[in-house]
């Protein structure tokens, strides 16, 4: 639906996906390193399954994983360093944290730059709508780990996610893009219902980012969040609808870093969307 530009890798600049723990090799001349890590966003909730007729609360979006960037003299890091993005998650469990490390695991006490995973956004009940995802926390450098302070470190909080829709029936509540400094997004609420049908909520778009809209009203999907590559700039997804008396729509999955969309209300409700897996975007300046 939305163009998709693939990363430019100047050889100076490369990124790093989740797959485990991946070396870094810092190249002979290197003066710096600016790393950029990003953790993973969390899932948005499911939809109420309940009767026709019956109050049913649409699912919470998913909060975007937080942010920590650190710039560093190579000549105070070992040649190999290790990366770890956190892994986006599927419904009810909230996002990973992302990681640098001085050695091939994750502890604490060889981290040098950590961003906290978003929280999962709430399932919706029949008394209530699902809660909005956590926003990534910001991770301090005293409690980042033993090395966070070799250079410069900065840690931003990410962006919760929306709740879900009333259960006395109303669209899911929207995100609006770019509004906590970061480029990444939480996920947007699913609709509730009691005898009507409802849309999911939308990405509010800003900036580079468009308006993503939500489900409409009905057994419709939310919409999967947007991805740019020039600058990076990702989005979490919309809402799914709800139903009266048929299947919610599922919730939208997150763009790298961000929430995913809450499920519509339904006979069955419509599951949340999976959160967006975390990056490290690490360059070198000689």
């Amino acid at each position: 639906m939305f163009p998709f530009h693939l990363p430019k890798q100047s050889g100076f600049t490369e990124i790093f996906y989740p797959g485990g723990i991946q070396p870094y090799t810092i190249q002979p001349g290197c003066r710096l390193l600016h790393i950029i890590a990003i953790g993973s966003g969390g899932p948005g909730g499911n939809g109420f399954t309940r009767a026709a007729a019956a109050a049913g609360g649409g699912g919470g979006g998913g909060g975007s994983g937080g942010f920590c960037v650190v710039t560093v003299p190579a000549q105070l890091l070992p040649e190999v360093i290790y990366m770890s993005p956190g892994a986006g998650p599927q419904a009810g469990v909230g996002g990973t944290d992302t990681r640098v490390t001085l050695a091939p695991n994750t502890t604490t006490a060889t981290v040098i730059a950590r961003a906290a995973g978003g929280g999962a956004g709430g399932n919706g009940t029949g008394a209530a709508v699902g809660a909005a995802g956590a926003a990534g926390a910001i991770v301090a450098a005293t409690g980042a780990g033993a090395y966070a302070l070799l250079g410069m470190y900065l840690s931003l909080a990410g962006q919760a996610g929306a709740l879900g829709g009333a259960v006395a029936g109303a669209a899911g509540a929207a995100v609006t893009f770019g509004g906590n400094g970061i480029f990444v997004s939480g996920g947007a609420g699913g609709g509730g219902t009691t005898s009507a049908n409802f849309a999911g909520g939308a990405i509010t778009g800003a900036g580079l980012v468009p308006t993503i809209p939500g489900a409409v009203a009905g057994s419709n999907d939310g919409n999967n969040g947007y991805e740019l590559w020039m600058p990076p700039t990702f989005c979490g997804g919309s809402g799914g609808g709800s139903n009266n008396t048929g299947v919610g729509g599922r919730g939208g999955n997150g763009g790298y870093g961000s929430g995913g969309g809450g499920g519509g209300a339904g006979t069955t409700g419509g599951s949340g969307g999976r959160g967006g897996d975390g990056l490290i975007i690490v360059t070198a300046i000689f």
